[in-house]
């Protein structure tokens, strides 16, 4: 099961919080992770697949969240095409970091947030391009709503015997995507991790490259050919005063949770999780 760590050993729960024990966190706490792109929406409490609690769970070692291998491999394999693609289309040349050689992150010297973006821009003396290009975000999702079906806890897809996935809504996946006057919209999860990046390099112009997948590139994710039919570029420009605020409230939240070594409050989703784990 997806907790690592053992109930009323390495942690309790108390007055609605977990909470870490002391001989956990005198073993562990040089482990516990950063505020990364992906967990920071979750943190300001408005992700629409995780919580804060989760999130922090996740980040001191005591839960570790499963993923579609599917989904995993499409990634891996889709979007190095994609970076591919946009440097010719937009004529720029962009660096993508191996996360194993970086170790997961790319801002060291950051004690609080990190990560790694997509895609950086760099000119033709292989440095960074900054302020002059747009940094790069990029997404793989399937123009089709799929099946998906709980094993264990984690949505997996369901496929034919073919390994194509099945289809239960044509275009369904569009709709999230799309808005009544068919202009794409980005979802809040997405802007922030976006957001995130470009604040830590100081910069403002950043680049959603979309890939719109049909079931067969599911299947055989290494003949997906990139094009202008299936690749939309969306730009976000970051303004960094406002986005203050929730650098902030953020950093708060990890002082208070990540070195305070106890959860925020669980909520009912929370709870929900929690009974699905089996540890209440």
């Amino acid at each position: 099961m997806p907790f690592i760590k053992e109930l009323n050993k390495d942690f309790f729960i108390r007055d609605n919080k977990i909470i870490l024990t002391e001989e956990y966190v005198s073993k562990n706490r040089w482990k516990f992770k950063k505020i990364t792109g992906s967990r920071f929406s979750s943190i300001l409490g408005t992700s629409e697949w995780s919580s804060d609690v989760k999130s922090w769970a996740i980040m001191v070692g005591i839960f570790k969240d499963k993923m579609d291998e599917t989904l995993s491999i499409v990634g891996n394999t889709v979007e190095p095409k994609v970076k591919d693609f946009a440097e010719e289309i937009l004529n720029k040349k962009y660096i993508s970091y191996s996360p194993a050689k970086i170790q997961w992150d790319i801002f060291k010297d950051n004690m609080i947030f990190g990560g790694i973006p997509d895609g950086e821009p760099i000119n033709e003396n292989n440095t960074l391009d900054y302020p002059n290009s747009r940094m790069l975000e990029i997404k793989t999702t399937s123009i089709d709503s799929l099946v998906y079906r709980k094993i264990d806890n984690t949505l997996m897809m369901q496929k034919d015997y073919n390994n194509v996935p099945l289809v239960k809504e044509k275009n369904g996946g569009l709709k999230k995507w799309f808005n009544e006057y068919n202009e794409i919209t980005i979802s809040e999860d997405y802007c922030m991790q976006l957001s995130l990046y470009l604040y830590l390099r100081n910069v403002e112009k950043g680049l959603f490259v979309i890939a719109f997948l049909e079931p067969k590139d599911y299947a055989q994710p290494k003949s997906f050919v990139p094009s202008k039919q299936n690749i939309k570029f969306v730009e976000l420009d970051l303004n960094r005063s406002s986005f203050e605020d929730k650098i902030i409230y953020a950093t708060n939240w990890y002082e208070k949770h990540i070195k305070g070594c106890i959860s925020p409050d669980i909520n009912s989703r929370d709870l929900k999780w929690l009974k699905e784990e089996g540890l209440i």
